[in-house]
């Protein structure tokens, strides 16, 4: 496959030099200066792109080939079985005007109800984001003060099967980067992807969104993003993101709707949050693991920093709704794994599912997890009683460390929390867990913040807790206590010598405690 790989490129390399056919007769490339299009930054070229394309599709598929050169264009819709190669030096340029895109849809590039799609080559996509935002035009929008015109997803796909993008980069959307929307068998390699980070520089320019897709591979890609880097939602399933580099002021990756993902081998770096869940009425997220990722927030990121963010509630909401609402039923998260983690971020881990037993988070573990905890923003507001139900887009304030609510069957293990110097009391305990059946914290170490009266772990309202293999680091205040509603706690083989107190119990609280092997505080 290689081989045949290799063979198919060098014949793409000769027909960008002229061939209109590949030696072997195979596939028709067709150089888009034949259809007029010139490469000079000034010429619209959409007429031109517009009928390569449909001339190689007439043809039964074959290659657009661009050689090196800038080519401005406003929407092309692209055809069944055709190759978009951009060679080397080779940049796609949006119009800056919005009347040279669709009228009902303003991509620069796009299809539907269309198969065997591919945008290759070492060329650039550019969207020229920046120039629908300029002369004050966002900052009067983020003021509410009118509309915000600029075009839609820059590169959209729907309904669409056997779709590539290798090799290529995208940068400057003026909205979404890449979208796709009920599409089967997507495959993104070693694209490249640039937009300011923040929302004065690149807002709403999400990645990569995937709504309703199935069989997505994603690999050695790097993004930049001002919104979400990829975003699954929807009845999205079988996803597969590996050997990626992640960096934007919101979310790494955002989970809307899934079945059957996994997200290994990245690395993360200034991000808002690292991996992020939102989930409410009829979103169904089941089969989760990521595995294998690095993260940090640089000391100049004063933002979130959440590494963490697993949200769910009835209703997509930013504060409580009014008294007497009726709710429907709340989404459904289940099965899902965070192992092989370490982070140096402003917050830990949030986890919030929503109050009624059947709205619970279900079977959620996180496994081999170091975390620094930096403090580089003020998160006081939200993180000694985090509201219920929590803001949807409250990442960016969530709790210092690890809270975890209205979760059934929580699993901690080999978990180290750390918090970096100088530590302020208000960043409190290390581990919360608020209304959660069944919890097994194994092999975790840390403690409260220096100076907090807190303890290093709090229970409330938990029931079911097997706390065995901990470890109370130098200056642990009170290693555990147990909250009003605990009950069943089963402490075993913990090493609290370094504690000053092993367990408190709060007043009124009936607990049933059984303990074993557990070395005590020294004094």
């Amino acid at each position: 496959m290689m081989i045949l790989r290799a063979c198919v490129w060098v014949s793409v390399l000769l027909l960008c030099a002229g061939c209109q056919v590949a030696p072997d007769g195979s596939s028709l490339v067709r150089d888009v200066r034949t259809f007029g299009a010139v490469g000079d930054g000034r010429t619209l070229n959409t007429v031109a792109i517009q009928s390569a394309v449909d001339v190689v599709a007439a043809a039964g598929g074959g290659v657009v080939s661009f050689p090196a050169g800038d080519y401005l264009t406003g929407t092309v819709r692209l055809r069944d079985n055709v190759t978009l190669h951009l060679g080397e030096g080779c940049t796609v340029w949006g119009s800056t005007d919005i009347a040279d895109y669709d009228a009902k849809q303003k991509h620069l590039l796009y299809a539907e109800d269309a198969k065997n799609i591919a945008i290759v080559g070492r060329g650039a996509i550019d969207g020229q984001g920046p120039r629908f935002w300029d002369g004050g035009r966002l900052e009067r929008w983020l003021k509410g003060e009118g509309e915000l015109v600029r075009t839609s997803d820059m590169i959209r796909f729907d309904r669409c099967k056997n779709v590539s993008l290798e090799n290529v980069e995208v940068r400057y959307g003026a909205f979404w980067n890449i979208g796709f929307g009920d599409c089967e068998r997507i495959t993104i390699r070693a694209l490249t992807m640039i937009n300011g980070i923040y929302e004065d520089d690149g807002p709403n320019t999400d990645g990569i969104n995937l709504w309703n897709c199935k069989k997505i591979r994603i690999s050695d890609c790097d993004i930049q993003t001002g919104d979400d880097c990829i975003v699954v939602l929807g009845e999205s399933r079988d996803v597969t993101i590996t050997n990626c580099k992640f960096t934007t002021s919101e979310t790494a990756l955002m989970i809307s709707g899934v079945r059957n993902l996994t997200f290994s081998n990245s690395t993360i770096h200034d991000a808002g949050c690292g991996v992020g869940f939102r989930v409410w009425n009829g979103i169904v997220v089941d089969g989760v693991r990521v595995d294998n990722i690095v993260m940090d927030v640089s000391d100049r990121f004063d933002t979130g920093g959440q590494v963490v963010y697993l949200w769910s509630f009835p209703l997509y909401v930013e504060e409580a709704p009014p008294p007497g609402t009726v709710l429907p039923a709340a989404g459904v998260v289940d099965n899902v794994t965070i192992s092989n983690v370490t982070a140096r971020a402003n917050g830990g881990i949030f986890v919030t599912g929503f109050r009624e037993p059947e709205g619970y988070i279900r079977s959620l573990t996180f496994e081999n997890i170091d975390i620094i905890m930096n403090g580089g923003m003020d998160k006081s507001v939200l993180n000694d009683n985090p509201p219920d139900p929590y803001p949807i887009y409250g990442f960016h304030g969530a709790p210092y460390a690890i809270f975890a609510r209205f979760v059934k069957h929580l699993r901690l293990r080999n978990v180290t929390f750390r918090w970096s110097s100088p530590e302020r009391p208000q960043w409190g305990s290390a581990v919360r867990c608020w209304s959660v059946d069944q919890v097994e914290l194994d092999g975790f170490e840390g403690r409260q913040s220096a100076g907090s009266p807190l303890p290093a772990i709090w229970l409330r309202d938990v029931d079911r807790a097997f706390v065995h293999g901990c470890v109370a680091p130098e200056g642990t205040g009170t290693f555990l206590h147990l909250g009003e509603g605990t009950a069943d706690v089963t402490l075993l083989g913990n090493d609290l010598g370094q504690a000053r107190a092993a367990l408190t119990v709060e007043p009124g609280a009936k607990p049933k405690v059984f303990e074993s092997a557990n070395r005590p505080p020294r004094n």
